[in-house]
């Protein structure tokens, strides 16, 4: 090789010196007590005071020694050197109490050990305080159990593995032969000792034990109820409780944690530091069964309409409850409370005839838990709506002096049973209900004719409501002869309104035909609600011409319409 080769190599070789020193930092860290451990980025470094050598930038410097409170720094470096950190560390830890197994470690003499954990806080010493038991007393006492011991420096792992201690007994590691020697030993397992104790060439570290408890009160909860999880543990660095939804780190020793399980739940409660790890579960059982009620009191009522007026219309109330749910539905309600009344609407939703309606409320309560329930209450409406009750019409002249029950044909009998059924219907709620019966005649006659022809025309219509059921003595009865007339106007204007009426046309005597037929009626009301029959005169009835013929019919051709049933041409609007 040429002299200048070796030149050119040595310049190179100094300039890459000169760069190397210039990137490097220094950073001359002081201890207290001496024999605590460096550790810089989490690397195990050495006990004791040291310069640590590193890059410029922003750093962490950390000092453990088991029996002390560890410190942790974060520090800006700049290249070249740099102003000392010194750390004092106090005290932490009450003495510890046996039995005792013992831990004899033969591997590089500042090598950290780190017992049950592998992050710097789990340091309990270096090998050098662990490494001989000929001539002084150095020795790591541990409770008896399974612990895993790591032995690092300058960011390699020399051993890492479990050792099983048992009490009374010295297990010896041999790092670089990677076995280990058990031997009997007598250890004074009643004694107490500190958890740090030197001399002036001996060690001796005591590792507390992790202890650690967790209950749950309650226990037994209701769904969306919540749960107290109370913690404590001793001579411990991590913490926390998990569940199958994850683990949450605890930052205190002790607390309280309170829990909202959806569903029965098993927690469990880890605590570990140098010492050791415990372990504990606590369960919380989750009630997600729903419980529900729902009823309908009276759950079947009457009612009854005559034209526009409701004579009867009982009320109904709705009440449910339930508990352990979140969401409480009716249909067809909606969403309501977990618990409550509520008014229902007892009218039918048909206009007419014999009402019998059923209607169903579905109570559904459910829970985010899983929990449903579903309920059924069913009112029932009964009764009757007639929207028409029309008066009774006779032909001219009936019932007769000679024939007191002829007259009442067969199209104005079908109309005294609709109102028959209509005061049943109405008794059955109203005690005092009555009827008032009022008889008219048309004005051909004398007054004293006519008044006796309206008192038979009553007559012949309180019989038929006895025969029928109506008690005699809910019956009144008032004949008015041919007082009261309707005038024409009065029967134009029925007619007009009349929902059964047929067209037609009229002659003038047909017209006063009809006029006379409108005062041959006995109007009937019901009392005390003051309901009168409508004055609608039945044109569509089959009989009809035998009602209004102005002659006085032969009594073979009333009381055959009398007794032949009836076919209706128009029966009017349901």
């Amino acid at each position: 090789m040429s002299f200048n080769r070796i030149a050119t190599c040595f310049v190179l070789l100094a300039l890459l010196g000169a760069v190397a020193f210039a990137t490097e930092a220094k950073v001359p860290v002081k201890v207290s007590p001496k024999q605590a451990y460096v550790f810089l980025d989490g690397v195990a470094i050495r006990d004791g005071n040291v310069t640590l050598k590193t890059t410029p930038g922003e750093h962490t410097i950390a000092v453990y020694n088991y029996g002390y409170k560890g410190q942790v720094r974060t520090v800006t470096v700049k290249q070249g050197k740099n102003e000392p950190q010194t750390f004092r560390l106090e005290p932490d830890g009450a003495k510890v109490h046996g039995p005792y197994g013992l831990i004899q470690i033969e591997s590089d003499a500042r090598a950290a050990v780190l017992l049950n954990g592998t992050a710097p806080e789990y340091f309990v010493g270096h090998v050098d305080e662990f490494n001989n038991h000929i001539g002084w007393s150095q020795q790591l006492s541990v409770a008896p159990g399974t612990h895993h011991v790591t032995v690092t420096r300058q960011g390699k792992t020399l051993w890492s593995g479990p050792l099983q201690v048992a009490a009374d007994e010295r297990v010896i590691l041999y790092v670089s032969k990677n076995n280990k020697k058990i031997e009997r030993v007598h250890v004074k397992s009643d004694a107490e000792r500190p958890r740090f104790k030197v001399g002036i060439a001996s060690a001796a570290i005591s590792v507390a034990p992790v202890s650690g408890a967790m209950s749950a009160t309650p226990t037994n909860i209701n769904c969306n109820e919540s749960s107290k999880l109370a913690y404590s543990s001793v001579d411990t660095l991590h913490s926390s409780i998990s569940d199958e939804s994850g683990t949450k780190a605890l930052s205190d020793l002790s607390g309280e944690l309170a829990v909202s399980p959806k569903q029965t739940t098993t927690y469990t409660f880890e605590a570990s530091g140098p010492g050791g790890q415990v372990k504990q579960t606590a369960t919380v059982n989750v009630n997600a069964t729903v419980q529900s009620y729902v009823a309908i009191a009276p759950a079947e009522v009457d009612y009854l309409k005559v034209g526009d007026k409701v004579l009867t219309q009982q009320s109904s109330e709705l009440k449910w409850s339930s508990t352990n749910a979140d969401s409480v539905t009716i249909e067809p309600i909606g969403t309501v409370a977990a618990a409550g009344t509520e008014k229902l609407n007892t009218e039918p939703k048909q206009v007419t005839g014999k009402v019998d309606e059923t209607r169903s409320y579905t109570l559904t309560a459910t829970n985010v838990c899983g929990g449903s329930a579903i309920q059924t209450a069913q009112l029932r409406i009964k009764g009757l709506i007639e929207p028409y009750i029309v008066s009774v019409f006779f032909p001219t002249g009936y019932p007769g002096p000679k024939h007191p029950d002829a007259g009442l044909l067969r199209s104005q009998q079908e109309q005294l049973m609709k109102l028959v059924n209509v005061y049943r219907s109405y008794a059955q709620q109203t005690p005092e209900a009555r009827i008032q019966i009022r008889g008219f005649a048309d004005p051909r006659g004398t007054d004293k004719y006519n008044l006796r022809l309206s008192e038979r025309r009553t007559a012949v219509v309180e019989a038929f409501l006895v025969l029928h059921g109506v008690p005699e003595d809910k019956i009144q009865v008032e004949a008015l002869g041919e007082t009261q007339q309707l005038d024409a106007a009065t029967v134009n204007q029925l007619e007009i309104q009349d929902p059964f009426k047929v067209e037609r046309l009229q002659t003038p005597k047909q017209v006063k035909a009809t006029r006379l037929a409108y005062n041959r009626r006995v109007d009937i009301e019901l009392q005390p609600t003051s309901v009168q029959t409508s004055r609608f005169y039945p044109h569509q009835a089959s009989d009809a011409g035998v009602l209004e013929q102005r002659s006085w019919a032969p009594l073979k051709t009333v009381i055959d319409a009398q007794q032949a049933p009836t076919v209706a041409s128009d029966t009017g609007p349901e």
